[in-house]
């Protein structure tokens, strides 16, 4: 029997569990970490952001790890960690498909959309090749002092004065005490199982599933651009260093290419548009979707998956509760929505920054008690407020022109804060995508409603309607016809 004492008890070594676990230590408190698989393992959630990367920054600056900050741009990255997999971020890239037909490029680019979250591959951002970056991130944590548990079976945790857990591991049976637990644990919910918190799946806007894998020998899609006669309009990156997005009838693929070879790429459907039967494999479901648009099955034509493809039941869940008097769970574990525009990473750190200031008593303005129910309510109202878009988007897959209208609160969103962080008028209170800012969620609600009752006649109305509703968050020129769909990063 391996018994222990500790502030703080982590389930989850994922990155945002270890990243806490570290945090916690140089905060002077004990802390044990609890993972039921073993690294390096296979992970999703890989592509960042600047925002995520701004809260690395930050991260690293206020807890003195000096090492996290080089994890936050590519440059950097590849200089200290080339061990450590990656690939190049430059933005976002959209593309619109139709079934049975290659993809074309319009002259006016009104089936593509781009925008440039950098200035340049040095200070890109990137994707994280989560098996390498989580693993990294384990090794920190135990040269930080933090007592790392793996292969471990959760039997009971049960709450007195303390938090008591009964667990398995190879090293035999666990008996470990904690003040504090965080969940860290995503879709397993550990911690909210054991209490007996309720996981729910309604109540969300959007609804979809995912469908995906790691894949080798994934063509470059500019040089499927090339071969269907070139992009209309050139972006300021390729599309293969971005966050690629290939949109179809109900849902949309992404592509993520990593140095080390390995590509990422997966669907999220809508299941009314596309039934997930038992009667169909994941591998034939895969197949049959590529194969139905020219231009994707082109990029995939010799693609090699590395692991078996993965068909997830519904992605979108949330607790109904993301803090307790004496608990925590991160937002990757209270909720989750789907990896549309790539809100995942940032909006976790943004949860392990909050979090962190708690356990270090860093506001006393208010009791523990109190700053864990707001951290609860900013977390779901977050997600609530990405719902919004989400779901809009999503209903909007039928017309590029008005999709790329709702996109816009987003982007507007996130350079805004961007700006604000960079500029120094960030506060640590802020709250992921602007969810704290009455006047910015009645600017999503009106375009999100605006684009639902709009058809393809009214969508250049829309689009000056968006603008118009964004303007004081809208510091890089959205929306603005002259630039046909094509954002370059605005300093």
């Amino acid at each position: 029997m391996h018994k222990g004492s500790f502030d703080v008890l982590i389930l989850g070594a994922g990155f945002a569990g270890s990243l806490t676990a570290i945090i916690a230590r140089r905060l002077g408190l004990s802390v044990a970490l609890i993972e039921r698989s073993r690294h390096p393992r296979f992970a999703i959630g890989e592509s960042s952001t600047p925002l995520a990367n701004l809260m690395l920054e930050s991260l690293a600056t206020t807890y003195d790890l000096p090492w996290l900050a080089t994890f936050s741009k590519y440059g950097p990255w590849k200089r200290h960690h080339p061990e450590v997999a990656c690939g190049l971020k430059r933005g976002f890239t959209f593309f619109r498909h139709t079934p049975g037909v290659h993809f074309r490029p319009t002259a006016d680019n009104a089936n593509a959309l781009f925008v440039e979250a950098s200035p340049d591959d040095e200070r890109g951002d990137t994707h994280w090749y989560r098996a390498d970056f989580d693993a990294h991130l384990v090794e920190r944590a135990v040269e930080a002092g933090v007592t790392y548990f793996d292969r471990t079976v959760i039997e009971t945790i049960a709450h007195a004065n303390r938090w008591h857990l009964s667990a398995t591991c190879p090293a035999g049976a666990l008996s470990l005490d904690a003040d504090f637990v965080v969940d860290a644990t995503g879709a397993c919910g550990a911690l909210a199982s054991a209490i007996g918190l309720e996981t729910v799946d309604s109540g969300f806007r959007t609804s979809s599933y995912g469908l995906y894998g790691h894949f080798r020998h994934v063509l470059p899609w500019e040089q499927i651009l090339d071969e269907l006669g070139g992009a209309s309009v050139r972006p300021p990156f390729s599309a293969d260093a971005s966050a690629l997005h290939h949109i179809i009838d109900g849902g949309w693929m992404w592509v993520l290419r990593f140095d080390n070879g390995i590509t990422s790429a997966g669907f999220s459907l809508d299941p009314q548009r596309h039934p997930a039967s038992g009667a169909i494999s994941p591998d034939a479901q895969w197949q049959a979707l590529v194969t139905a648009y020219p231009s994707i099955g082109r990029q995939f034509r010799g693609a090699q998956a590395t692991m078996p493809i993965v068909r997830t039941g519904r992605l979108q869940r949330r607790l109904s509760a993301a803090a307790g008097e004496d608990w925590a769970a991160l937002p990757y574990t209270a909720c989750f929505l789907d990896p549309w525009l790539s809100p995942g990473i940032a909006h976790t750190l943004f949860g392990v920054r909050r979090l962190a200031r708690i356990l270090g008593g860093a506001d006393d303005s208010a009791p523990r008690r109190e700053q864990l129910r707001t951290y609860s309510e900013t977390v779901l109202r977050e997600v609530e407020l990405m719902d919004r878009i989400t779901a809009t988007c999503f209903a909007r897959f039928d017309c590029f022109e008005i999709l790329a209208s709702v996109t816009m609160p987003y982007f507007a969103a996130v350079t805004y804060m961007e700006e604000r962080i960079r500029a120094g008028k960030g506060d640590e209170h802020d709250a992921f995508l602007l969810a704290d800012n009455e006047r910015f969620r009645a600017i999503v609600d009106g375009v999100c409603s605006a684009a639902m009752a709009t058809d393809a006649k009214g969508a250049a109305g829309l689009a000056r309607e968006t603008a118009a509703a964004i303007e004081p968050y809208n510091t890089v020129g959205l929306c603005d016809p002259a630039k046909y769909n094509v954002y370059p990063f605005a300093p």
